[in-house]
């Protein structure tokens, strides 16, 4: 059973609302509208799409709303990303999946109306031959430094273990261990990436962790399910290299750590992954 299935599993018999976010494309947000009605059963959800005016229109102009208004509700808004957030701070949605609305002010909102202080999205992505393993950082301000990314790796175990699978750690980092000497930024990346591999030996002498080098594939081959990148930045490329180049997946990414279900797509996700983040989200609502 895959991952994405394992999370599908903990969704049957439960009903949800899931707040979707909206943008400018009309593309992009009709394929949000597709995706929301194509998976998790439909009537056994609701979904509450937030946006502009134009945006709304965008979704009340098509004929799969007008033929689904019993499960859809259309919220417009001048600043969707701060209603999205409050109502599901007052619980009148179950979770938020992105979807159109823009990174930046998401974040920002994050903070402000949620009081989220530290941001860490793990992101579940499949190779091109169907291998699903969870990955981090994606994004470019994430574990920034050896503190953030213990903490990172511990949420990201936390959540592995919730879905009753063994964690197994791969530790990325910018070379070979036989290329110390060769680069400062090379050398600083492979010592770090040693001592969280150190860390959590030292901590919990059962977790399958290693220091898999700049060897993102050996990962793979060994079948890890948590790979976590030198930083965001790194994490980000090898992201976008996987799903938009590479012939991967990525089905959404959970925000770790806090007590609500959120989930990231991009803007310019296909419809399996928003697919996947849908089911994630819905999943997240129960715990």
């Amino acid at each position: 059973m895959s991952i994405l299935e394992k999370f599908y599993q903990r969704t049957k018999n439960i009903e949800v609302k899931i707040g979707i976010g909206l943008g400018d494309s009309k593309v992009h947000n009709i394929k949000l509208l597709k995706a929301a009605l194509s998976t998790l059963e439909p009537k056994r959800n609701s979904f509450f799409f937030f946006g502009s005016k134009k945006s709304i229109d965008h979704i009340f102009d098509n004929k799969l709303f007008s033929n689904n208004k019993d499960v859809i509700t259309l919220i417009e808004s001048d600043d969707p990303t701060f209603e999205i957030l409050n109502y599901l701070k007052t619980n009148q949605i179950s979770s938020v999946v992105r979807g159109n609305l823009g990174s930046t002010k998401f974040l920002q909102g994050l903070h402000s109306i949620l009081n989220i202080v530290v941001i860490n999205r793990l992101a579940l992505l499949e190779t091109f031959t169907g291998y699903q393993f969870f990955f981090g950082p994606v994004g470019i301000d994430e574990c920034i430094d050896f503190n953030s990314k213990i903490l990172f790796v511990n949420k990201a175990i936390n959540e592995i273990k919730a879905l009753n699978l063994e964690p197994k750690v791969s530790i990325l980092s910018g070379g070979r261990i036989g290329d110390m000497g060769r680069n400062p930024k090379v050398d600083s990346s492979i010592e770090e990436a040693q001592q969280v591999v150190d860390h959590f030996r030292a901590n919990n002498s059962s977790l399958k962790i290693e220091h898999s080098e700049i060897l993102i594939e050996n990962a793979i081959a060994k079948k890890t399910n948590l790979i976590i990148a030198p930083d965001g930045i790194t994490g980000n490329l090898i992201y976008r290299t996987l799903v938009h180049l590479g012939g991967g997946k990525a089905y959404g990414a959970i925000y770790m750590g806090i007590d609500r279900a959120i989930v990231d797509t991009s803007r310019v996700g296909d419809i399996s992954e928003i697919r996947g983040a849908l089911i994630l989200a819905r999943s997240l609502s129960t715990r």
